[in-house]
């Protein structure tokens, strides 16, 4: 089973990065990442406020000085935000972390996608800027889905990507997705914090399938309906407690 898993623009250089880069999936990323050094080499504050989301002097300056570092991280390990403080990467053991490393997908303004075993250079992209001339959705859409379409043949797949990034793959065979209610209403900044959760169910209990998944007991979360619409199963889950 493979699970689609967004970014977070929040980022942090990883511990023991590697001298060269290691990416699984080939998605002509050239034109894009050498527009993006472009534009962090040319030190224009102007454009590096654009394209890191930020008007700091000094974070600009820590960012810039991490970009440009040949250096390269971790993915699962460079994102930081809620979904990847909840997934806790560094105590799985060793098990569970290569079935994230392999099973996981992490879509990207600036790689388009990556495993999360891959290792790629620090960067700060804010979502939806343009990278000089360059969108990346546009991008991206046609290359991934070559690379993808290939990939997940034949596969079971679990959609946990937030909205946006739907943009830049479209799922083609069936799948399974999840919505979070709590008294009812969904929500959007928790949803990030359970994602993380599941995802890291899924590598502790190393589930293939949505059979497998829906064996598990998932901690503050109870199943209220399952959805079937075309290709999509969409798990509709109440949390409960505070």
């Amino acid at each position: 089973m493979k699970i689609l898993f967004s970014p977070s623009e929040s980022k942090k250089p990883t511990p023991n990065p590697l001298k060269s880069a290691l990416m699984a999936i080939n998605c002509d990323r050239d034109e894009i990442l050498n527009r993006y050094y472009e534009i962090l080499n040319s030190k224009d504050e102007r454009a590096l406020i654009e394209i890191f989301g930020i008007k700091e002097s000094k974070e600009i300056d820590k960012i810039a000085n991490l970009s440009a570092q040949n250096l390269y991280h971790k993915a699962v390990l460079l994102y930081d935000g809620v979904a990847y403080d909840a997934l806790d990467y560094p105590s799985l053991d060793e098990k569970s972390a290569r079935y994230i490393d392999e099973n996981l997908l992490i879509f990207s303004n600036l790689y388009g996608v990556l495993r999360a075993g891959d290792y790629v250079r620090f960067y700060k992209l804010k979502q939806g800027q343009m990278i000089g001339d360059i969108d990346s959705v546009k991008y991206y859409k046609t290359r991934l889905n070559t690379a993808l379409d290939e990939l997940l043949g034949g596969d079971e797949i679990l959609d946990l990507r937030a909205g946006y990034y739907d943009k830049f793959y479209s799922i083609k065979s069936p799948y399974t997705t999840m919505k979070f209610l709590k008294n009812g209403r969904a929500i959007s900044h928790f949803a990030k914090h359970y994602r993380g959760i599941i995802l890291r169910c899924l590598a502790l209990n190393g589930a293939k399938s949505f059979d497998e998944l829906m064996e598990i007991k998932f901690p503050n979360l109870s199943l209220l309906n399952i959805i079937k619409t075309k290709l999509k199963i969409e798990l509709i889950f109440e949390i409960n407690g505070d």
